[in-house]
């Protein structure tokens, strides 16, 4: 569970970071998916019951969302391709972690 709390923090940051170079302006859903996957980390740290779950569909959406946009994004996409490589692995590892485990 450390390891997708880390994926989620880092998933929060990444999206601060766009908050942070590129304005709130045009960009709502990115600041609040980052406050989303910050209170997704703290409840998977916190050991709540259903943290994989909701992490799962949250990043889902997210990513749709993020794939269906992507075209239209007026900016730099760079933070975008890594925020999509951290959701991907984050989708993959809580799907191991609610399926395998």
């Amino acid at each position: 569970m450390t390891v997708l709390g880390l994926l989620l923090l880092s998933n929060a940051v990444l999206h601060g970071v766009i908050i942070g170079r590129f304005g709130i302006k045009g960009n709502v859903p990115p600041a609040v998916f980052g406050v989303l996957y910050a209170g997704l980390a703290l409840v998977v740290f916190r050991g709540w019951d259903h943290a994989v779950l909701a992490t799962l569909v949250v990043t889902a959406v997210g990513l749709l969302g993020l794939t269906l946009s992507f075209k239209q994004i007026q900016h730099d996409t760079t933070v975008e391709k890594i925020v999509f490589g951290v959701g991907s692995a984050t989708i993959a590892y809580a799907a191991y972690l609610l399926f395998v485990q």
